[in-house]
This record gives C-alpha cells, structure tokens and sequence, in this order.
C-alpha cells in the first residue's frame, strides 16, 4: 500500500495527541528508514507554507516544554520562535531519535514517497471466531464481535496492536521485543505468555493470565503508563473505565486456555450475563419473560462448539428453566419447569 506520509498523524504525536493505533505508526516510523526522506520532504515542502503565519507564542513555549522533557531532560533546549520553525524543530527531534542525519542543506527539496508499514485489520462480526497467526508467529485467538489492528511487520523493539473485544493470545517469547496490547486507556506489556483479555466497549475491562507474566498499566495523557498490577499465572485484573478502579480477580487456567478452543465457563454470573455472551457467540437475542429473573446467578461450563439449542439445554435445565425460539434468531427464555 502506497501512502505518503501523514503530516496529521506526526502533529498529534507532537501534542500528545495519538490513538494507541497512531502510536503504532510512529513507532514503525521512528525505527524505518525507508520513512527518513518522506519526512524530510514534508519538513522542508509541507510546512514551508507555515512560515507567514503569525506564530502562536503559547502553543510554541507548549512545544518547547514538552520535547525539552521527553528528549532533552539533562539539557536546557530552546527551539525558534515561529509556528514554522516549532514544528521543524519537532521534526528533526524525530529525525535523530529515528537515526536518520539530513545529508544536505535544507534548500535541496528530494521527491520522494514511501511504502508505509501498512496496518491490518481483523474483525470478526457477531457469531463468527477466529484464529490469527501474527507476524512474529503469535497467535490471537479472536472472539466474536472482536477486533485487533497490528502493523503487517512488527517494530524491532516492540511488538505493539490494538484489541476491542475479546481474544486469547499466545504469545512467541522474546525479552528483546516486548509485546503490547492497547485497549482504550489500558496497555498490556508481556515478553512470552498467555492470557485472555476481555475489552467490549462500554464494560468492564479484564486480564487473566494462564501463563508466564504480564504487566498491565493505565495510560494517562501527558502522564505516560501507571502500574496497575503484574500478573502472574491465575491472576487477573477488573478495570473499571467508568469508576477509574481497578479490582484484583482470580482467573481459572483451564477455563480460560478453554476458551480459546470454544469452551465457555460461567462462574457466578447472572442470567443477564450469560445471555449478552451468548447473544455475542452465537449472533442471537435473548430475552427473558417476565416471570424470570435475569440477576439468577449460575457456575456452569458449555461447549460453545454446540448448536445453540444443545447449550441452551443445558443452561436452562440447570437453572429449571425453558426456552423457546421466537423466529430464527430470537430466544425467549421462560417459566420454571
């Protein structure tokens, strides 16, 4: 995929500005070469338009602070005073942290573009699953209505995606390139492993390790990564966005290695609960008749490899329950028996 580069995406980075997807870009960016001359040309040709613009002495001083903190802590840096020359300054701060030294003066324009690192993406709709093979040979284990974006060659020093949903992972193990895991606020870091994690929009975030060790922290702007906690196998985390609180919780090895071969375990969930994971495995609407009482909680395990007929079966005798389909995609759970 042929792109130019992004002048957008290198502004947010130097605001402070990037999505976890962003992040991955500029990191691909920082360590490729083949990037160094298209930034180069944006540099000298994109920006130069700024020059008359009348600058912004806040925004300016802003960017002053912000790379004399991240890149220059042990020394006293000023860049021009100009909005042009703010964000040429920026620029050639990630030209040197990329390696790359401009060979000629700035008046020599080269034209060039470059192959970015294109991303890629994998979603799975409601009642489909599905196992992905990583470029380092990890593999994902994705779950319905879930979705990850990782670049199609990783960094040399980090192995970095983003998940909304749920996924197994495991992990190829290599200290010298750790792997990460974006979901919303929350970064998950591990060197070789495997865990669950479970980040639907709108809940609460969970990690639960089944083996090896994985750090999970909680990104804040302008602040960087805050430890919520390292885990270790049959350990887990609860993340509430909403509250901002973080719960420790025990995660059950064999369920959740299970789970990735299409094994659901429920422990001490609710009706109501049990209902929204089905709904989302096997892409259906359950409902519940006004007789039944969705906050009943049950500990029960299922094959999800079944018929949903064959699981509902089993939920709905354990629970003296029965159920009934109201056309083809709609359950309606009802009466005791």
């Amino acid at each position: 995929m042929k792109k130019e580069i992004d002048k957008k995406l290198l502004i947010r980075y130097i605001n402070d500005r990037c999505t976890p997807e962003d992040m991955i870009q500029v990191k691909q960016f920082l360590q490729d070469p083949e990037w160094q001359q298209a930034l180069e040309k944006l540099l000298e040709v994109d920006f130069s338009a700024m020059e008359n613009e009348q600058p912004d002495e806040t925004a300016v001083e802003e960017w002053n602070q912000q790379f004399r903190d991240k890149y220059f802590r042990k020394k006293s840096v000023r860049f021009w005073s100009t909005q042009w020359t703010g964000y040429a300054a920026a620029c050639l701060v990630l030209l040197g942290i990329g390696g790359y030294f401009l060979a000629g003066p700035l008046g020599v324009t080269r034209q060039a573009t470059t192959t970015v690192n294109a991303m890629i993406e994998k979603t799975n709709p409601r009642g489909i699953r599905s196992r992905i093979m990583l470029p380092d040979s990890s593999v994902v284990y994705l779950g319905a209505g879930s979705s990850i974006s990782f670049p199609e060659r990783f960094a040399v020093k980090e192995r970095m995606l983003t998940l909304t949903g749920e996924a197994f992972f495991e992990v190829s193990k290599n200290p010298e390139r750790p792997f990460v895991i974006y979901t919303d606020k929350i970064r998950t870091t591990v060197l070789g492993t495997s865990f669950k994690i479970t980040a639907f929009k709108g809940d609460p975030l969970s990690v639960e390790v089944a083996t090896g060790k994985v750090r999970v922290s909680r990104m804040e702007r302008g602040k960087g990564a805050t430890e919520l906690a390292v885990l270790i196998p049959g350990e887990g985390i609860r993340w509430d966005g909403k509250s901002e609180k973080a719960v420790a919780i025990s995660a059950d090895i064999r369920a959740v290695k299970g789970w990735a071969t299409g094994e659901i375990s429920f422990r001490n969930r609710s009706l109501a609960q049990i209902a929204a994971e089905l709904e989302n495995w096997y892409d259906v609407d359950i409902s519940f008749a006004k007789s039944v009482r969705g906050n009943k909680r049950l500990s029960l395990s299922v094959d999800g490899r079944l018929a949903l007929s064959d699981v509902l079966d089993i939920i709905c005798n354990t629970a003296h329950l029965e159920y009934y389909f109201n056309g083809r995609q709609k359950v309606v759970i009802s009466g005791s028996k």
